[in-house]
């Protein structure tokens, strides 16, 4: 399995962002993962990395799990607002973006899959398991 530079999940839940990290470590595919407790905090996070501020402080990521329904921005409005960074263009074949999201709304998987093919490369209802990271990580 690749090798991955740096994995950034991006949910409001701290305890989710600790599971997930943990089962990520444990695949071994990476050393390095950034989780971002706020969707406000994360389109910070962009605008730095897009801007080339620090590339140690604030890498592009390998692959990054946002989670869907967080305060202040969802996942999609993040990803709205993400689109409209300077320098997006020029990375967005880069990025591998899936939803990680405590969602069933099946409404939801329809816009993620239709109305947000071009950023995300899937959807996936929480937790994060060994199974489901392993084929996500596979594909890549």
């Amino acid at each position: 399995m690749k090798q991955l530079q740096n994995i950034l999940l991006i949910d409001d839940n701290d305890a989710d962002n600790d599971y997930h990290e943990l089962i990520i470590l444990r695949a071994e595919i990476t050393h390095t993962i950034k989780t971002i407790n706020s969707s406000i905090k994360a389109l910070e996070y962009f605008k730095k990395c897009l801007a080339g501020e620090s590339d140690k402080n604030y890498p592009l990521p390998d692959l990054i799990f946002i989670d869907l329904n967080m305060p202040a921005l969802n996942g999609f409005e993040l990803l709205d607002r993400v689109k409209l960074l300077p320098g997006y263009h020029s990375i967005k074949d880069k990025l591998k973006i899936y939803m990680l999201t405590g969602s069933l709304n099946p409404d939801d998987f329809s816009k993620a899959t239709t109305a947000y093919s071009d950023i995300i490369l899937g959807f996936r209802i929480k937790p994060l398991d060994d199974v489901i990271f392993r084929e996500i990580a596979s594909k890549l």
